[in-house]
């Protein structure tokens, strides 16, 4: 979940994340794929977790780490090494299951007193997405580490300023005009 909040990383590209896209020398995480379950004909199961390309060619992409995500990545590093490490950052060798993660999402947002209000794994990214713009990142360099096609998709989907945001630029171009304003008087 802080992988998300720090990164905007999808669930499906957080739950096929292997060590060796992950380079700590120049801090950098490579998105290279996802995983899904999908409906499969001809399957003892009918599901199938299915490890395939990024959604899109723009979802292939690289993502900085800050020094907390550095931080985070190897804790879990010491951890997996503790306890034979994987390929995979989460699910050793094979990628976790997304429906995993989202019932330990669920389950924490039941302790939290938050269970049953809307909130799902995939807010962690539209929160991850308003906190940018809220912080002052420009709307392209979002869309990028989003992994979307243009701004609009990154616009019209992610960015949910609130009230306080749009009154905190309402105020600063007030500041701004009453210097003008003091100018010409």
């Amino acid at each position: 979940m802080l992988l998300c909040l720090y990164t905007g990383l999808r669930l499906g590209e957080i739950c096929a994340l292997k060590w060796e896209d992950v380079d700590f020398s120049s801090q950098m995480i490579t998105v290279n794929r996802t995983v899904q379950r999908l409906y499969m004909e001809g399957f003892q199961t009918k599901t199938v977790l299915w490890e395939s390309e990024p959604k899109s060619a723009h979802s292939r992409r690289e993502i900085p780490m800050t020094d907390a995500v550095q931080e985070l990545l190897l804790w879990l590093l010491d951890k997996e090494q503790q306890e034979s490490r994987g390929e995979y950052i989460f699910g050793r060798k094979k990628p976790v299951e997304p429906r995993t993660m989202q019932n330990h999402f669920r389950k924490l947002l039941k302790e939290a007193g938050l269970d049953g209000q809307g909130i799902h794994f995939h807010t962690l990214r539209h929160t991850f997405a308003t906190n940018c713009i809220e912080g002052g990142t420009d709307v392209k360099s979002l869309s990028e580490l989003l992994g979307h096609s243009g701004v609009q998709i990154t616009l019209n989907r992610y960015v949910h300023p609130s009230m306080d945001t749009k009154r905190r630029h309402l105020d600063g171009l007030s500041t701004f005009y009453g210097q003008i304003h003091g100018q010409m008087g």
